[in-house]
């Protein structure tokens, strides 16, 4: 059992470690909040824009290109895994990092890291593994960092990012998507309406077709990463008030045992004081 001074020191340690919790659960929310809409609405948008990419891949495969694809082919596969500089993320980041090193395991690809938590994941369970690694902020986008990372990408034929994905603020798991465009070529077909046969639909394009598909390559293969980058904050900080609350849980759980931990130690010292009462009361008698 505690002592009366072990059981008070404990207590404010935990009061002030709540309040502490507390804070970094308002501040978390206060971010995700801040980037929550933003991200929903990228995500609507690009996934409304990889719709036209996919029919302008179709018709440039149609028209001979090969690969449906006018960016370099080599190849050559990355595996990105975007994971962060600081804890207290919940285990977002360790079971993204999970499926990540699946992958790498499997498939042997090149690999790049960003974010310093990655580098002591990468030595502790892909000892040996050979990996890019660049420095990137958990709060925003930086352009020069951003623009570096990109140059370096573009030498791959296919880049594959993992990351963390806000599904609700209950749940954000661990996914990996292809920016480079080769998951989204697609065959076009439309219901002819007679005897169902289908036909692949035709669209005219000016200047060409191969001019429009590496315009909307390069563009759409930058906008996509940085989605990925953004989806990831947002689910690092769903993840962080998860385990936030989590923690303030258990210290109001633990608050609650050292109370009981207290009234045990008065009921434990009532006793004896009665019983010091009872014992000098009869002495008492006896020596009279």
């Amino acid at each position: 059992m505690l002592s009366k001074k072990q059981i008070k020191v404990e207590t404010d340690g935990l009061v002030s470690l709540k309040n502490l919790v507390e804070v970094y659960e308002e501040v978390a929310a206060t971010r995700m909040q801040k980037v929550r809409g933003a991200v929903l609405q990228s995500r609507q948008f690009l996934e409304g824009l990889l719709e036209v990419f996919a029919k302008i891949k179709t018709a440039y495969v149609q028209e001979g290109g090969k690969g449906g694809s006018t960016r370099v082919r080599n190849n050559r596969t990355v595996a990105v895994f975007i994971s962060a500089n600081s804890r207290l993320y919940g285990d977002i980041v360790d079971r993204t990092f999970d499926m990540f090193a699946g992958y790498v395991r499997e498939n042997s690809p090149d690999v790049v890291v960003l974010g310093k938590l990655g580098l002591s994941m990468m030595e502790n369970q892909l000892p040996g593994a050979l990996y890019n690694y660049y420095d990137f902020s958990d709060d925003k986008v930086d352009l020069e960092s951003f623009g570096l990372i990109m140059r370096y990408l573009l030498q791959f034929e296919k880049i594959l990012v993992f990351y963390g994905q806000f599904r609700t603020i209950l749940s954000q798991v661990p996914v990996s998507t292809s920016v480079s465009g080769d998951a989204i070529l697609v065959e076009e077909e439309v219901l002819t309406g007679q005897g169902g046969k289908r036909l692949a639909s035709k669209y005219i394009f000016e200047p060409s077709v191969r001019e429009i598909a590496s315009i909307f390559e390069g563009e759409i293969l930058a906008s996509l990463f940085e989605q990925t980058l953004h989806e990831s904050q947002l689910a690092k900080y769903a993840s962080r008030m998860l385990a936030l609350d989590k923690s303030i849980d258990n210290i109001e759980k633990r608050l609650v045992s050292v109370k009981q931990e207290s009234v045990k130690l008065r009921h434990k010292t009532m006793n004896r004081k009665q019983l010091s009462t009872v014992s000098g009361v009869s002495l008492w008698k006896h020596g009279c």
